[in-house]
């Protein structure tokens, strides 16, 4: 969405409610990465079921773990340093990411997935080793790279050039990880809707009010 108006951070962090969801957001995103990886342990120890995915089978496998990953973090960072100009599209943006995580976790619990046959590792350069300290073949349903993607297009959809840019991007990043085999179609196809499902909450939260910004901040 677009707000009408540009406040400043400063005028923003004035403002009690702004302030108020601004750091709760924060403490429940520390919470979600203090979760993620007891939980992803738990997905890869445990027995799954693997889909039968007739476009797999059509696509040779082949490592594009690099390419993936250089795209992911380039469009991250591009992103957040042009929502984080304006401190209330900066605001709907860690809300959808933390409703887009919370419902990853849910369906990564509802749906116990085996890694395809066919895959090839996908290999972060950082959370692997940061974080997991293993790599984690079970995080299927849905496809969190492409949802990040897909959450950064609906993010910016009142800017044409940066909406089309990320709708790019979740294609081009969703199809390199059908071509590893690290997803099933499905993962890859179902992204984009959470991801719309994760903004739609966010900027319902913001019109209902709960985060305007007095006028006299404006």
């Amino acid at each position: 969405m677009k707000p009408r108006h540009r406040p400043s951070w400063k005028s923003a962090f004035k403002a009690p409610r702004y302030r108020a969801n601004f750091f709760f957001t924060l403490v429940l995103l520390l919470g979600c990465a203090w979760i993620a990886p007891v939980l992803f342990q738990w997905i890869e120890h445990r027995p799954g079921y693997a889909l039968y995915d007739p476009l797999l089978d059509l696509l040779p496998a082949h490592n594009y773990s690099n390419i993936i990953f250089i795209l992911l973090y380039l469009l991250t960072a591009a992103g957040i340093i042009r929502l984080v100009l304006h401190p209330i599209h900066f605001l709907i943006g860690l809300q959808s990411y933390l409703a887009i995580t919370v419902m990853r976790f849910i369906t990564l619990l509802i749906t116990p997935l085996e890694a395809p046959h066919t895959l090839v590792l996908l290999q972060d350069p950082f959370i692997d080793k940061l974080i997991y300290q293993q790599s984690i073949t079970k995080d299927l349903f849905f496809s969190g790279h492409t949802g990040l993607m897909a959450l950064f297009a609906f993010l910016f959809h009142h800017d044409s050039y940066w909406k089309w840019f990320y709708i790019a991007g979740a294609f081009i990043i969703g199809i390199l990880l059908l071509l590893q085999h690290a997803h099933y179609t499905l993962d890859v196809i179902a992204a984009p809707f959470f991801a719309w499902i994760a903004y739609f909450l966010a900027t319902r939260f913001y019109q209902n009010k709960t985060i305007e910004l007095p006028e006299s901040q404006k």
